[in-house]
């Protein structure tokens, strides 16, 4: 490569670099050709050197995969020169690029793990989902990685991560990247287990990571018994332990507007509703969700007037004078029985309508769940909402005059429509967390 062109890539001057392609057209394809060269772009990401950067990956995109001799690439050599603004522009302009395989197979996400620079490891993650599955040339994951290097809150960056994680590949993630063997039949939980690692092993639990022979941690007595030597006999490494655990689980308010400290924090209840429910969804075909969706608004088409149109009907008012109510048509209670009211007897009305508002409230919450996120899902959401209201209160209307039926209906529907409530709350809240990660969830 011309002497010129390297100067110039060392201390980004971009003026030269448009003197030397005037000169010679082709001088940066013939550097593309080589296999293994430190290009000009290699050169500026060592030295930092952004706006060169950006110039170079706008002529030359394809240097931005090639390795040098070192086996690293233009990503590599910024992180390794601690230039992480220039990482992160790296990340802007093609996120496939955390992926690219140097050295040992270690991509830069592997590089954010084995040095525990936890903020580049979340972005990463968030920018890539899929830089997950790369695995290095010893078939190490990021979490065999974390650790192998002993490090505590990268292992917590990755266990929150996969965690919250919303993709359609999470259910797989989920199984397959904790209980992976590396090229010696090694999961990570080996690893710690072997390496006596108490908070990495209690991390792990928390994604049900199994050892090699498909045991997890509390079914396996080898490991507990390791455990509690290790507690024993490592009281100042486990002080230490402590001090990052407590990190983990006391961040400040401020600290947690961080997506850092946000996968480190414990997953919280409407999180684990919010991701379990998206990630089925996920794995729905927009044909499939449409056809969804038409089934349960005909459930709630043919339930809501059910109960308005009950067997026998309801019985009607009429002008006669209450004295020559006969005694056949009065209640239990002696009283005549009120216009409006089903005519079956309570214990059938109560079976009756059971079933009828349970279907209804199921699938209310169902089409809540299935609705699209923004201002239009959310008005149909409230609509849905009033509509149950007006129905628990028609029954309440129209239920037979018995006091016992009227309060076990009562019951019934008022934990129905909480618990709806409660399901659309929970699951709204949890995806407003989840944003963080710019997952869509709807």
């Amino acid at each position: 490569m011309d002497d010129r062109l390297i100067e110039a890539s060392q201390q980004g001057d971009i003026d030269v670099l448009y003197e030397l392609i005037r000169e010679d057209a082709h001088v940066l394809r013939r550097i593309d050709e080589i296999v293994f060269v430190d290009t000009p772009l290699h050169i500026a990401a060592s030295s930092g050197h952004a706006s060169f950067v950006m110039e170079m990956m706008n002529l030359m995109p394809s240097f931005s995969q090639k390795l040098n001799k070192s086996g690293l690439s233009p990503m590599h050599l910024a992180m390794l020169n601690g230039n992480l603004e220039l990482v992160l522009s790296f990340l802007e302009l093609d996120c496939d690029l955390v992926r690219v395989k140097g050295r040992g197979g270690l991509t830069p996400l592997h590089l954010a793990v084995k040095y525990g620079n936890i903020d580049l490891l979340a972005s990463f993650l968030v920018a890539c989902p899929k830089s997950i599955e790369d695995l290095s040339v010893h078939g190490e994951t990021a979490l065999h990685i974390a650790v192998k290097y002993n490090m505590l809150e990268a292992l917590a960056v990755l266990v929150g991560w996969l965690q919250r994680v919303c993709h359609e590949d999470a259910l797989k993630w989920r199984v397959k990247i904790p209980n992976r063997k590396d090229d010696q039949g090694k999961t990570v939980l080996d690893i710690a287990a072997s390496n006596n690692q108490l908070e990495f092993i209690k991390l792990l639990s928390e994604i049900n990571a199994q050892n090699s022979k498909g045991r997890r941690l509390t079914a396996s007595s080898t490991i507990q018994h390791k455990v509690k030597l290790f507690w024993r006999r490592m009281a100042k490494k486990m002080r230490y332990c402590g001090r990052n655990r407590d990190l983990l689980k006391a961040s400040s308010p401020e600290s947690r507007k961080t997506l850092t400290n946000y996968l480190r924090s414990k997953t919280s209840f409407d999180e684990k509703l919010a991701v379990f429910i998206t990630r089925h969804k996920l794995k729905i075909s927009d044909d499939a969700r449409s056809a969804l969706l038409v089934v349960v608004g005909l459930l709630v088409a043919a339930t809501f007037p059910a109960i308005f149109s009950p067997p026998g009907s309801v019985r009607q008012g009429d002008n006669e004078n209450p004295s020559t109510v006969t005694v056949t048509n009065s209640t239990a209670s002696g009283r005549p029985p009120l216009a409006g009211t089903v005519v079956m007897d309570s214990g059938t009305f109560l079976y009756f309508s059971m079933y009828n508002s349970g279907v209804l409230h199921a699938a209310v919450c169902l089409t809540g769940l299935l609705l699209p996120d923004g201002f239009l899902g959310a008005i149909s959401m409230i609509l849905l909402l009033v509509l149950l209201s007006c129905y628990d209160v028609s029954i309440q209307i129209i239920s037979p005059d018995d006091g016992v039926v009227r309060m076990v209906d009562s019951l019934l529907l008022t934990s129905m429509y909480m618990t709806v409530v409660f399901v659309l709350a929970m699951h709204e809240g949890g995806k407003r967390k989840l944003r963080r990660l710019c997952y869509g969830t709807d």
